[in-house]
């Protein structure tokens, strides 16, 4: 049955479907009559007891499947990454060419993950929540700010681990080193190379700047995020969480911008309020509901994690992200400075309207030039 249903899926849904089985074993018939549900049921039982088995059974069976095929309707093959929007002659198994390098500003965006055993879907120039780029990072595309031309690209990285080997976080922090490394051979001053993260992505952004300092230019996260939702988290991923929590909060300096959102199910701003004590980061508070004013129509089941991805977020803070790049890359021959120009928003302070306002009339100016 599996195998006509997903026989039309690319290589890759059958290997996450795989993986999958090895976690959740499928419900098959024969099992369903050896279960011992079955087994007890007669034919002097309850016609009653009998239904409600066979419902049972059906529901477990069903619910499976359809778990199986929404997985995979979601993977996609892992590419080895791809500029936004797509420049087919940029991008080889050689490497990258990227014509006259030295007047581009790269930023980098890392996408979400899945738990450990899974490979993480990556779809850069899609529209998957967490897994492609966001439109508020995708317009800064050819934008020239700070006389430099802006260039998006997505890396997809994120394996499925076993056990034994680094977690999944850590090795995405490896393959940043192998992107920026590669990025630097096509001639890109790692000065002018910003890593912009979601979920998983932003918290890897973090720890690489954390564990090799000044690699970048500076670090944009959205919802950074690590170890799951809060509330299902088991306790020895909660002291893993916190172990890189109070790693990437003893770094001397990290030059950020971090957006944090109210009732987000992996990291609230509270929870996140260790970034907040970092020099150089400028910690976000942002209403779960309303951004600035503009409502944020989040789905049903969903929550306040994605709004990175809404429309409420790129339509007020496009601005904040211009001109935090332009102050950053103008200064791209400078260490980081010393003093923040706004203070930050820590936990109990909702300061994104104000600091809006400011980087709107600033950032218009700048975009005159």
């Amino acid at each position: 049955m599996l195998k006509s249903v997903f026989g039309g899926f690319p290589r890759v849904a059958g290997k996450q479907l795989k993986r999958v089985l090895r976690v959740r074993p499928c419900v098959s018939l024969h099992r369903c009559a050896a279960h011992p549900l079955s087994v007890t049921a007669s034919p002097q039982a309850p016609s009653s007891k009998l239904l409600m088995h066979s419902t049972l059974r059906h529901l477990v069976k069903t619910s499976r499947v359809v778990f199986l095929i929404t997985l995979c309707m979601h993977a996609k093959a892992n590419v080895p990454g791809e500029f936004v929007p797509k420049k087919e002659n940029w991008k080889s198994p050689q490497g990258f060419t990227i014509p006259n390098p030295s007047s581009k500003a790269v930023v980098v965006f890392l996408h979400g993950s899945f738990i450990e055993k899974l490979d993480d879907a990556c779809d850069p120039n899609g529209q998957a929540p967490g897994f492609s780029v966001p439109e508020v990072v995708r317009q800064l595309a050819g934008a020239e700010i700070a006389g430099l031309e802006v260039v998006v690209y997505a890396p997809c990285d994120g394996k499925a681990t076993a056990l034994g080997e680094p977690l999944k976080i850590d090795q995405r922090v490896a393959a940043i080193e192998k992107t920026l490394a590669e990025l630097g051979r096509a001639g890109v001053d790692p000065s002018r190379i910003v890593l912009v993260g979601h979920s998983a992505g932003g918290w890897a952004a973090l720890l690489h700047e954390k564990r090799y300092p000044g690699s970048v230019n500076s670090v944009i996260a959205f919802a950074p995020a690590f170890a799951g939702k809060k509330r299902w988290r088991p306790d020895v991923w909660q002291q893993r969480h916190n172990e890189q929590a109070a790693e990437i909060g003893s770094a001397d300096q990290i030059p950020a911008l971090v957006f944090s959102f109210d009732n987000d199910a992996y990291n609230t701003p509270r929870d996140l309020g260790f970034l907040s004590r970092i020099k150089g980061t400028t910690l976000l508070r942002m209403p779960d509901k309303s951004i600035a004013g503009v409502a944020c129509e989040i789905p049903l089941f969903a929550s306040s994690h994605a709004n990175a991805y809404r429309k409420c977020f790129s339509n007020t803070q496009t601005i904040v992200l211009l001109d935090f790049l332009h102050k950053h890359l103008r200064r791209q021959h400078e260490a980081a400075p010393a003093t923040r120009d706004q203070p930050v928003a820590g936990t109990d302070t909702a300061s994104v309207g104000s600091l809006s306002d400011v980087s709107l009339s600033e950032g218009s100016k700048r975009q005159a030039r």
